[in-house]
């Protein structure tokens, strides 16, 4: 083996022309902080999505969930009308069309851009009350329009477009009336968590120690 090369000299084996000051030039490289990793830290997690991205899913999941709001308050136009002696050949097979290409869509894009921008940004899922709030409201509107809302509607749709279809009563005509007004009720108390955003810690961040090199 061959003499060990001298930090002034290439890989060539010649000197530098001038005082060599490479390793301490490596070193400060590798001590210049890097502003991605120092958001990620600051955030309490690594930056797998970069800055635009997140921008990107934000404006999806405002845009989504405000979408929501704005279908459910035609669902409740709707039961408005249904309560005050609206046609149900008209209302119902209506309602369950906005609730099963709109509304349902829409819930689950909100609660899937919600989770991903809990996992992705510093609010986290379970540090803050009003994000975990949010997401279990979201979460049961979501299973509720699913499961409950949307196939109820489908057999109001098919009752009332029957070839002889009974007259529908009051109780009847009752829940298309009451489940949207719940809906927005509580998508206003989720829109307004959003905006507030209280600071009450559902548990503390563990500190942690920055290395310098």
């Amino acid at each position: 083996m061959g003499p060990a090369r001298s930090g002034t000299e290439n890989r060539e084996g010649c000197p530098h022309p001038g005082p060599s000051n490479g390793g301490q030039d490596v070193r400060a490289s590798e001590a210049r902080p890097n502003p991605r990793i120092n958001i990620g830290l600051r955030m309490g997690r690594s930056m797998s999505v970069p800055l635009p991205g997140r921008k990107v899913l934000l404006t999806v999941h405002v845009a989504t969930a405000v979408s929501v709001l704005g279908t459910d308050l035609v669902l409740l136009v709707l039961g408005i009308s249904s309560v005050g002696g609206a046609d149900p050949q008209t209302i119902y097979p209506a309602a369950h069309l906005v609730a099963t290409w709109l509304l349902a869509p829409l819930a689950i894009a909100a609660l899937g851009t919600g989770v991903l921008l809990g996992l992705l940004t510093q609010w986290g899922l379970l540090r803050y009350w009003w994000v975990t709030i949010k997401l279990a409201l979201t979460a049961i509107l979501t299973g509720v329009i699913l499961i409950v809302l949307v196939p109820r509607l489908g057999v109001a749709a098919d009752a009332a477009t029957a070839l002889d279809p009974s007259p529908f009563t009051d109780a009847e005509r009752l829940p298309l009336l009451v489940a949207p007004a719940a809906g927005v009720t509580l998508l206003v108390l989720i829109v307004a968590l959003a905006i507030y955003k209280p600071g009450w810690r559902l548990r503390s961040r563990p500190k942690r120690r920055h290395e310098r090199g």
